[in-house]
């Protein structure tokens, strides 16, 4: 089973509006139809929060969210905080979460469909999106040389993959991510729903029941695996298809020089051995272990923002005291009337 994360390229028209406003920055809320194949009901349309400084901007960061809804008000709280500290910042919302669940599903769970099929279906579509942004943006000139992609939970596993695939991606950090997707499907909290599948019965051409053959299977292939150019792993018939999708499979092929790994120590939805083995992977790259839990780190967010402005050499005394400012919102949120050709 091979997976595609072709597109064809093209002038993307979008609906843009003004929803909010602060002292130092402007959001807009941005939608476009996908340019991916194959979408779910419910996903079709690409959902962009696009912060951005009144001054000029120093860097682009493409700020990817985890699994499910909950974190996502988190990461808008950091666009709007890295917008008025000069920074311009989008967050993108992944087909299959928040805004943008697929009919008769949950938000984040396509992800980790105990189905290759299923699964590809989605991580093929948010990884065309995740370019389809980055085209959109480099179309509004906004997508500045200085940039960055950074992702937390789903968000760091796409950042993983990403940059192997689009060589546009000037920096990538990842924050409370994992690898060896066995472990995740087996053993992990948010995985419990497919486990029960699997109690009841659940079998499917492609589905995953069967965890000690998948074991097996890893333990046989992760050596070719890892030494694998990136034809061979999208394509190759002796790689099992849920490499594809994982990022230990892709770690070896980044450039570690403009990586930044951050691990969760006291992580309990990711198993340890998920965690563990993708940090030892990223040899090479910044990596940091970090006392947090998954999603302890989420209100201390100010200083992941600190250091994503220092990685980017945007830092300085007056986007600290923008971080650390109490910013507020001047105006409602507006309809989404306004609109803007492409050319």
């Amino acid at each position: 089973m091979k997976i595609d994360f072709s597109y064809t390229k093209q002038p993307i028209p979008f609906l843009s509006g003004y929803i909010f406003k602060g002292i130092n920055y402007r959001c807009s809320y941005i939608r476009f139809d996908t340019l991916y194949r194959n979408p779910s009901p419910g996903t079709e349309t690409v959902s962009l929060y696009h912060f951005h400084p009144k001054t000029k901007a120093k860097a682009t960061i493409l700020i990817l969210h985890g699994l499910g809804s909950g974190n996502i008000k988190f990461l808008l709280w950091m666009g709007m905080h890295l917008a008025a500290a000069g920074m311009n910042a989008e967050v993108l919302i992944l087909p299959g979460n928040y805004t943008r669940v697929e009919k008769d599903s949950m938000s984040g769970r396509s992800y980790i469909w105990p189905d290759i099929a299923v699964m590809y279906r989605f991580w093929e579509h948010a990884v065309v999106d995740i370019q389809t942004t980055i085209d959109f943006l480099e179309q509004q000139g906004l997508w500045l040389e200085n940039n960055c992609i950074s992702g937390y939970c789903l968000g760091g596993m796409l950042a993983s993959m990403v940059p192997v695939l689009d060589k546009r991606i000037h920096q990538t950090v990842m924050i409370a991510t994992g690898g060896y997707f066995p472990k995740i499907l087996y053993e992990s909290s948010a995985t419990r729903f497919a486990r029960k599948l699997f109690r009841e019965g659940y079998r499917t051409e492609y589905s995953l029941h069967d965890p000690k053959s998948l074991f097996s299977i890893y333990q046989e292939q992760y050596g070719f695996v890892k030494k694998a150019d990136l034809e061979t792993l999208l394509t190759s018939e002796k790689i099992h298809p849920l490499f594809r999708i994982d990022p230990i499979a892709y770690a070896h092929l980044l450039d570690k020089n403009r990586v930044t790994f951050i691990e969760a120590f006291f992580d309990k939805t990711l198993p340890r051995t998920s965690r563990q083995l993708l940090y030892r992977e990223m040899k090479g790259a910044n990596r940091y272990i970090l006392p947090t839990g998954h999603t302890w780190w989420l209100p201390f967010e100010i200083l992941y923002a600190r250091y994503l402005l220092h990685r980017l050499h945007a830092y300085s005394r007056n986007s600290s005291k923008a971080l650390l400012k109490m910013e507020t919102i001047e105006e409602p949120v507006n309809d989404l009337d306004g609109h803007i050709d492409t050319h």
